[in-house]
């Protein structure tokens, strides 16, 4: 029977399988779809709000600099000045009022926001209005509510009110500023009201199909533009005002209720704009994708349910068998039973397996034969291992002899040379205390003392605290015996200096010797020179330490020698990391 799965290449069986997937994982998406499409729109809404609701802010700010500066100018107007420091005649008075009608009214005309100003004096021009321009009485100002924000500070943005003007009771919203007599007394307050038609026309976009509201810094509505649902709207800002996580003195948005609600506020404006949107006008456009969705993701629900359930049990058959032969593999049981017919990767994957329980086998035999030798190793290292042992006791025997001679010397150098076997044998292991690395260099040094007598003498300063930190074992010795035999070579004494200093978590092990130095061309000159024993610890310490280690020979000729050997601080803990 043909049998498409042995011939057709497995990456089209799994692009399949893998196409049945991608639809179970869309249907899968659309629930999670729905809450990340309004967040992300919400985002991107708001981000896009918040950027035009700025660029509006920034505009009212222009205006609402402009009409501070100017009141500025206005309350240090000369004529103005003149008019309420200096005892004027009815003429002089008139003449001021004049001139100051003429200043402001230029203002007034050549910033069309502005809809009227009024003027507060103490002593009012007979004449109440010219043009846009009013004058009241200072008790007026006193008892107008509207004008209370200025009663404590030199200018203030004005709420809303109504004003009569030349278009009969219009709504407007006003800046006040003092104006102080020399003595620092009030002496004029000047009020110029805004229309908010202009601030209207800012707020608004082309289609005219928006809902903004400006609030000032009373929280009170200075205009908006849109819908007429301002009480709404305001219940809507103080429940926003209430929520802690909100903050209205920067720009920001909130999803309240059936609309949201994107602010601006800009650092240097105490005015609030905020845009209100219904909630649905943001939302359907996403509803109306996770229906679509939805409409796909069921019906790739119904494919992948029939397609998938043929597709496994085909392709899970081969990887059954792969598995059976592997669960019955054993070593006495060799055979493999795999079908031969598949061309596609199972074939290749089937092929490979059969290769491999080849190797493993080989693997074994080779496993086999390296056990037996390593086994005559073993064997061999402990007979070699017997030869040290017999030659240390040979020594023993040997002391006790010179003992019974009375040749003390003798006694004395066979001790310190057992000392000596004791310590290079150190059970077998590379890293000794630096103790035992010390007794075995003195033992080593009184052997010299016995055998040359006076000709030479040796200082160690170990700090005690180093004493119990580990080195490779036989370290030093080559060193000191170069300086014995080289260092020393026809002179009447010599004297060995070894000193250890901790630099940088290392220890620097100096031997110094005041012998014949090192000539210019001589073989141990450089880093990398020395005799046999000191190259092998050359290379120990590179096997060991790698770059973390050194050793260095300084000298001059008829100067002595010194080496400089570097080596990491090394704790019992630390031991395994490095052997």
């Amino acid at each position: 029977m043909f049998n498409p799965f042995k011939q057709f290449p497995i990456r089209k069986v799994y692009f399949t399988i893998f196409s049945i997937f991608m639809s179970v994982l869309i249907v899968l998406m659309v629930f999670v779809s729905y809450k990340f499409t309004i967040n992300e729109m919400q985002n991107n809404t708001s981000h896009y709000q918040q950027k035009l609701l700025r660029e509006i802010n920034e505009q009212i700010d222009i205006q609402k600099t402009v009409i501070e500066e100017v009141t500025l100018a206005m309350s240090v107007n000369n004529y103005l000045q003149d008019y309420i420091n200096r005892e004027q005649s009815e003429y002089g008075k008139y003449t001021s009022i004049a001139e100051i009608n003429n200043s402001f009214l230029d203002i007034a005309y050549s910033i069309p926001i502005i809809d009227s100003i009024h003027v507060y004096l103490e002593q009012p021009p007979l004449k109440e209005k010219v043009g846009l321009i009013r004058y009241y009485s200072t008790e007026k100002y006193k008892s107008s509510d509207w004008l209370s924000p200025l009663k404590n500070s030199d200018s203030a943005w004005l709420k809303k009110h109504h004003i009569d003007s030349m278009q009969g009771n219009t709504s407007v919203i006003s800046y006040a500023r003092k104006a102080y007599f020399s003595n620092d007394r009030v002496g004029a307050i000047i009020v110029v009201n805004l229309k908010l038609d202009v601030f209207q026309n800012i707020m608004r976009d082309e289609l005219n199909s928006v809902n903004r509201i400006l609030i000032d810094s009373a929280g009170l509505p200075v205009t908006y533009v849109g819908e007429s649902k301002v009480i709404d709207y305001l219940k809507m800002i103080e429940e926003l005002e209430k929520d802690s996580n909100l903050n209205l003195n920067s720009d920001g948005y909130s999803h309240e209720q059936d609309n949201f609600i994107v602010w601006s506020k800009l650092y240097s404006n105490e005015w609030l704009l905020i845009e209100i949107t219904p909630w649905k006008e943001v939302a359907m456009s996403s509803i109306e994708l996770s229906v679509i969705l939805i409409t796909i993701g069921i019906i790739a629900i119904g494919i992948a349910v029939i397609a998938s359930f043929f597709i496994f049990n085909k392709f899970i058959q081969p990887i059954n068998l792969l598995l059976q032969n592997m669960d019955n593999f054993s070593v006495a049981n060799k055979g493999v039973n795999l079908p031969k017919d598949y061309k596609n990767e199972f074939g290749v994957l089937f092929s490979h397996y059969e290769e491999l329980i080849r190797k493993i086998m080989n693997l074994y035999k080779d496993l086999e034969v390296e056990y037996k030798q390593k086994r005559k190793a073993e064997v061999k290292a402990l007979q070699a291992n017997i030869n040290p042992h017999f030659l240390y006791n040979t020594l023993d025997q040997l002391n006790w002899m010179a003992i019974e001679a009375e040749q003390g010397k003798i006694s004395k150098v066979l001790e310190l040379t057992g000392r000596m076997f004791r310590i290079g044998l150190s059970k077998g292991e590379s890293f000794i205390p630096i103790k035992q690395e010390m007794d075995h260099l003195e033992s080593y040094l009184q052997i010299q003392q016995i055998r040359l007598g006076s000709q030479i003498s040796y200082e160690m300063n170990i700090d005690e605290a180093y004493l119990d930190y580990y080195m490779p074992k036989l370290t030093l010795q080559p060193f000191v015996e170069n300086s014995i035999m080289h260092g020393f070579h026809h002179k009447d004494e010599g004297h060995i200096t070894i000193k250890i200093h901790e630099v940088h978590n290392h220890f620097h092990i100096v031997i110094k010797d005041n012998g014949i130095g090192i000539k210019i061309d001589h073989p141990m000159k450089g880093q990398e020179s020395g005799g046999y024993g000191i190259k092998n610890v050359r290379e120990r310490l590179a096997a060991y330490f790698g770059e973390s280690s050194s050793v260095k020979l300084f000298g001059k000729e008829g100067q002595g020698t010194t080496v400089v050997i570097k080596i990491p601080k090394i704790d019992y803990d630390a031991m395994d990391e490095v052997v």
